[in-house]
């Protein structure tokens, strides 16, 4: 309306007025907080790196409200109209609009053109509903009326088109704003974005010289700002730069907008310089806001607001070159701020959210305490005066939640992280799902999540970091700059999990997010260094777990970018160089080359000297210098270095203010060092040292702290170091004192608990007694299953197996040592075969519970059952992105379920008559696997080597083993392989039956390694056991349950050879003149097994025979043609199902195994040696694995014929485990197995075939009592034929059959 009454009353010129801009004035920045992950020890690399990105805010534009009163030449008609306006308003209502309407239907004349002008400003005059358009309409009417030609009418075209642009502008720009406005209120992008093509419209059509060009101007660059922060692209804030600078330039100094523009001009500088990190952007907007505030009176209501945004670009600053100067400047101006806004004013909360955040930053340069009061004191001010619902609530309160994350940072106080947790939490409620700024106050939760997570260990902490990441992720579009940032924190959270858990596929996670980070980030970006530093640390992560070069390689590869990419004089140059340091001490503490220990002294020296003194980094830098000497004293000797450690390790303890949440990782590395000073010089006070800093250390850190044990740990190894000086036993008990507290805290890494429970027994077993070092071993047997944890992937949890088979057997020894037989044996069960019973363990019927807790069996049953499953999908076929989430939601999944089904089991323990369910099973429950014969567990411990025979009477007869060690049985495995080498027998894995591998250099030592078993081992147990040689065919039936490398060696073989049958004499005996010998990978399975009964003992079994002669893809295998021939002369076809060749397809074979009682598997083996349950038997159209296998009900299995190479053989370094195809047939439900321990002969296979099914289902022509053997003893006639056959003395052909279970 101004607009019409300027133009009506002759306005030559006018502005169109610039409505003030609806601005979401700054509240501290929430940009994503990346920290530079730790690489060594304790204070291990950056700490935290809070770059908290604050937001500018917005003065209100000056309007100039001037109405200019110019009127129009008075004619006649005017006298008319002064008239009516005397009139009561209620007859000059109806007088003018009688004129009016005479005037319309009549006029025809100039002076009826006329006299509409004059309606028209009537009814500007008046006002009323729809007055503008009424007014342009009249206006329509007069010139239309006007004549044709006549100076009026040009006139009055000219005037209405000034009116429809000018409304047209005005329209456009109050659309502009309500645009913006509605951005600042949903978040949604999509407004700034048509915001900015409104106003660019805005921009066209107004003419250069046009007073409001410059305010115009000043509105498009803060659209294009915004819309930059939504979208990240470089043009926007190029941009809003540029139309800035036009607006500052168009505006005469003295002008009241010159102030406000220069603000702005700063804002669109100071994020520029956030995107690139130029120097020169940052330089810029300082001076440019630093003009503001010159140019604005005290007392001006925008003072406070130019001040704000001086104090952040100082801030910005600071962050950027470390300077202290501005960061002081930034508290001075923000401060000032805050006294010049009067308490109750819509700005005051986020000028004290602002200051706090440069009290934040000064802090985290200094570490002075006061300073990060102070930050939490006036953000906490903030929010109280903030009123609910208030749009900028959930940002103050994210911004409270990063101090208190801060704070916890330094003392490691748990109030301050669940502070922050719960305002996060409330930040993240408030802001709507949708909102553009939803990611950012997610990112704060999920860092507080991590950070708690380290404080504790729960599960559920980091499970959540990882689902707010991954949420933060998925919220942010492609494109977005922020995403890069999200990527990189996943990347981080992945990489906590995995130092924690130890799952490989979270290491892979975490390298495979922080590379799109890195690949997101534009070179010359100012986080591009940072996200390298990241990648480089998942890098070194990942080469610590699998070995591989290349990792290392590459990791000092990208961080030496990273520092590259730094220029001199950048605050964040110093971290770098000490995440590079960290990097070049890992490589070398793996290959030893001194190269990368001098580099890594060189740049933590450099770190170091970049540093200021008074830097709340330098005692980080220092001690991880200082570790690095350490390093390189171990690796020459030098007394410089450990003592420049000790120097360095010193001063950053002084430097580390107490209270400090990292002081007692430091003094636990000074410790270390004082020790390492006294195991080369011997000097008791070092030891004393160690001893006093570790035990500062412990004091410090409160119990349930996740570093307890560790540190626990240090400090107990302080003290046997002492006792080795000093001799005096009391520290010995101060040793045992605190590695059982270390044991106590389960917050802690179970690997560190489980290490300092050995610590433990060991010490008690050798300065207490047998009996007393029981109670340690119990630990350790307890603390197992949660490094063998049920939620980890099975593969992963092969990989723990091997730090905990000796323990085991350790326990067994000292339990046998105290007499306490069947705790032994209760252990060793509990020890073998871990990753099987607990799979089979998910299988266990819940007859009994399902009877009395209907309920509680069902839950139980499917998340067995789903447990079960978990883990086992593959996603081979999916892009990478679909491939990791679907991965991710399964591995979680997986450890719910694990956690859910511990929380079942203990409710079912805790009914009455179900205490017992699913523990490990008592010796009593154990002694009937002794019924139809005795079963020798033999245990092979470094301190002793004992048998243990049950025996029919449930008696246990211990063996001891004195001739024989844990080390003579790997040398007779070495020699065993050796032999096979020799007679060309395959010694790998490929699952060809009939190849051999050329022998060169190799001996046979056959002989000795049969008749060391055999005198070492096999004559004592069968001497004790009163077992003598038989000549007769009812050989009594020994089952072996071997440890360590026994379980690669073959016991069942045993004997003193190398007599032919014409000079056999006295001295020539063997085990099969004793005994028919079968093994059994755990005690639990014979309970499952050997007393399976019969359908019905008349009936013939029925076998179904799966013969390969040509696998695709595999070796041929002629003789399982004959093989197959020889089974099915000893049945009917009724009896017998044959499928071969294409027809043994996987969906036939498993279609028919449940009909057969018997199966015969003549073909290929694969075993997978990294998950066992991917083993599998190669048929025509793929692998049956033992996981598909084990989905079968099979009631009535009997026996599994795997007639196949090395179906037994086992993992090196698994020997508890049974790592191969025949444990998996025995769990998927077969009573008997029999299999191979190396590769079979494919002329042999046939042979032995033949034998057992004859003396298993019998000829028409043998007599009753040599018919319908059972397998042990039908595998042990065959082999005894087959001997005959190829000779007693080709050891490699005969002695790999083996029989396994009942």
């Amino acid at each position: 309306m101004t607009l019409l009454r300027r133009l009506l009353f002759d306005v030559s010129e006018s502005e169109i007025l610039l409505e003030g801009l609806v601005v979401n004035p700054a509240v501290a920045a929430e940009e994503t907080v990346t920290q530079s992950m730790p690489d060594y020890h304790e204070n291990q690399d950056a700490e935290l790196h809070m770059a908290i990105r604050m937001s500018l805010e917005e003065p209100e534009a000056e309007t100039t409200k001037d109405i200019m009163g110019d009127k129009m030449p008075i004619d006649r008609e005017l006298d008319q109209a002064l008239f009516f306006s005397d009139l009561p308003p209620d007859m000059w209502e109806k007088q003018l609009a009688e004129l009016h309407q005479a005037r319309v239907n009549g006029a025809n004349s100039v002076q009826d053109s006329l006299n509409l002008v004059i309606s028209a400003r009537q009814l500007l005059e008046c006002g009323g509903p729809d007055a503008e358009s009424k007014i342009t309409g009249l206006l329509h009417q007069a010139v239309g009326l006007a004549p044709i030609g006549s100076e009026l009418k040009a006139s009055l075209v000219r005037r209405l088109a000034d009116i429809e642009l000018k409304t047209k502008v005005e329209e456009l720009h109050s659309s502009a704003m309500q645009l913006m406005k509605h951005f600042q209120q949903s978040g949604d992008w999509t407004a700034t974005d048509n915001a900015v093509q409104l106003m660019e419209e805005v921009i066209k059509l107004t003419p250069d010289g046009h007073t409001e060009k410059a305010a115009r101007l000043d509105a498009l660059g803060y659209a294009f700002r915004q819309r930059f922060e939504c979208l990240g692209k470089l043009g926007d804030i190029e941009n809003a730069i540029l139309v800035n600078q036009q607006a500052v330039d168009l505006t005469p100094n003295g002008h009241a907008d010159k102030a406000g523009q220069l603000s702005h001009l700063g804002n669109a500088f100071f994020r520029r310089f956030e995107r690139l990190g130029e120097l020169r952007d940052i330089e810029s907007a300082i001076c440019v806001n630093q003009q503001a505030v010159d140019l604005t009176p005290d007392g001006h209501d925008s003072k406070a607001t130019f001040l704000n945004n001086l104090g952040l670009a100082y801030w910005s600053r600071f962050e950027r070159l470390g300077e202290l100067r501005d960061i002081e400047n930034a508290i001075c101006v923000n401060q000032q701020a805050v006294d010049l806004t009067p308490d109750g004013h819509a700005d005051k909360a986020r000028w004290l959210t602002n200051l706090g955040n440069a009290f934040q930053s000064r802090f985290q340069c200094l570490g002075k305490l006061r300073d990060m009061d102070s930050a939490i004191l006036v953000k906490q001010q903030a929010v109280d005066l903030t009123p609910d619902g208030h749009v900028n609530k959930a940002s103050l309160l994210n911004n409270l939640g990063l101090a208190f994350f801060c704070r916890f940072e330094r003392l490691g106080k748990l109030r301050d992280i669940e502070n922050a947790i719960c305002v996060n939490r409330q930040a993240v409620d408030l802001t709507p799902d949708g909102h553009t700024i939803k990611a950012k106050r997610l990112n704060s939760l999920g860092m507080a999540f991590e950070r708690r997570f380290e404080r504790l260990g729960e599960h559920r902490d980091i499970e959540n970091a990882i689902l707010v990441n991954q949420q933060v992720v998925d919220l942010t579009p492609d494109g977005h700059p922020d995403k890069a940032g999200w990527l990189n924190n996943l990347g981080l959270t992945f990489l906590h999990r995995f130092e924690h858990f130890g799952e490989l596929g979270d290491i892979e996670n975490a390298i495979c997010v922080n590379q799109q980070a890195v690949d997101l980030t534009p070179n010359g970006h100012a986080d591009k260094a940072r996200w390298l530093t990241n990648l480089g640390t998942a890098l070194v992560r990942r080469f610590g777990r699998l070995g591989e070069l290349k990792d290392i390689e590459n990791a000092i590869l990208v961080k030496q970018q990273a520092v590259d990419l730094i220029p001199d004089g950048h605050a964040g140059k110093a971290t770098s160089l000490n995440n590079l340091g960290l990097a070049f001490v890992t490589r070398f503490t793996h290959l030893g080359e001194l190269g990368d220990i001098e580099n890594a002294i060189l740049v933590n020296q450099q770190a170091v000297d970049l540093t200021p003194d008074g830097h709340a980094d330098k005692p980080g830098w220092l001690t991880n210098l200082g570790n690095a000497f350490s390093q390189r004293f171990k690796h020459l000797g030098k007394l410089r270095d450990i003592e420049n450690a000790i120097c360095l390790n010193k001063k950053a303890v002084d430097l580390t203010p107490d209270g400090h949440a990292k002081k007692a990782g430091r003094l636990s590395s000074l410790g270390l060092a004082f020790q390492s000073q006294f195991e080369c010089l011997g000097k008791p006070g070092d030891i004393e040292n160690a001893i006093c800093v570790n035990q500062q250390a412990v004091d410090l850190t409160p119990d349930g702290h996740a570093d307890k044990a560790g540190l626990l740990i240090n400090l107990g190894n302080a003290f046997q170091s002492r006792f080795q000086c000093l001799g005096e036993l009391r520290d010995i008990w101060k040793a045992i004192v605190v590695y059982k507290q270390a044991t106590e805290n389960t917050s802690s890494h179970p690997f560190t608990r489980y290490s300092a429970a050995c610590y433990w027994a060991v010490l008690s077993s050798r300065y207490q007694s047998p009996s007393l070092s029981l109670n340690a071993y119990t630990v350790v047997l307890a603390i197992i299953p949660q490094l063998v944890w049920l939620g980890q992937t099975v593969h992963r949890r092969y990989e723990e197996l091997p730090k905990i088979g000796r323990a085991i057997n350790t326990a067994a020894a000292m339990a046998i040592s105290a007499g306490d037989l069947p705790r032994a044996v209760e252990w060793l069960e509990e020890g073998r075969s871990i990753v099987w019973k607990q799979i089979l363990q998910m299988r266990t019927p819940l007859d009994e519970l399902y009877q009395q807790h209907p309920d509680l069996a069902d839950e139980l049953s499917r998340v067995s059952l789903a447990l079960d499953n978990a883990g086992t999908s593959s996603f081979q076929d999916t892009d990478w992105e679909i491939k990791h989430k679907s991965a991710e939601e399964e591995a979680q999944n997986h450890r719910k379920l694990a956690a859910r089904y511990e929380v079942l089991l203990q409710q079912v323990r805790e009914l009455d008559g179900f205490g017992s369910f699913l523990r490990p099973k008592k010796f009593s429950e154990l002694a009937p696997v002794a019924r139809n014969g005795p079963v020798v567990v033999v245990n092979v411990a470094r301190i002793r080597c004992d048998a243990l025979v049950l025996c029919t009477s449930g008696e246990i007869v211990p063996v001891p083993l004195p001739t024989f060690s844990y080390k003579q049985a790997e040398t007779l495995h070495s020699k065993l392989l050796s032999s096979l080498r020799a007679h060309d027998v395959r010694a790998n894995r490929n699952g060809d039956r009939a190849t051999r591998l050329a022998g060169r250099n190799n001996q046979d030592y056959f002989i000795s390694v049969l008749a060391d078993l055999w005198s070492h081992v096999v004559q004592p147990i069968l001497r004790a056991s009163k077992i003598n040689a038989h000549h007769s065919e009812s050989l009594p039936h020994i089952t072996w349950c071997v440890t360590g490398a026994l379980a690669f060696l073959p016991l069942h073989a045993a004997g003193i050879y190398g007599f032919d049958n014409s000079t056999k004499d006295a001295n020539a005996m063997n085990i099969s003149d004793f005994a028919v010998s079968s093994y059994t990978t755990t005690l639990t399975t014979m309970l499952g097994s050997g007393f399976k009964p019969k359908q019905d003992p008349t009936r013939t079994p029925s076998v179904l025979i799966v013969s390969q002669p040509a696998t695709p893809e595999h070796g041929v295998l002629p003789g399982t043609v004959k093989e197959a021939e020889f089974i099915q002369g000893y049945a009917s076809p009724a009896h017998i199902c044959h499928l071969t060749d294409k027809l043994a397809t996987v969906e036939a074979v498993l279609g028919e195994m449940s009909k057969h009682e018997i199966i015969h598997l003549a073909c290929h083996g694969v075993q997978d040696m990294k998950n066992p349950l991917s083993s599998a038997f190669a048929l025509y159209d793929g692998k049956l694995e033992l996981n598909t296998l084990m989905r079968l009900s099979l009631k009535n299995a009997e026996l599994a014929v795997l007639s196949a190479c090395q179906t037994a053989t086992g993992d090196e370094k698994l020997p508890e485990e049974a790592v191969h195809l025949a444990a998996g047939m025995l769990a998927v439900g077969y009573p008997s197995v029999i299999a191979t321990m190396w590769s079979i002969g494919d002329s042999d296979a046939p042979l032995i075939a033949d034998k057992i099914y004859a003396n298993l289902l019998g000829r028409p022509k043998i007599s009753e009592s040599q018919a319908n053997l059972t397998p042990a003893y039908a595998l042990h006639k065959a082999v005894k034929h087959l001997r005959k056959e190829v000779g007693e003395m080709n050891f490699a052909r005969w002695v790999p059959f083996i029989h396994f279970g009942a």
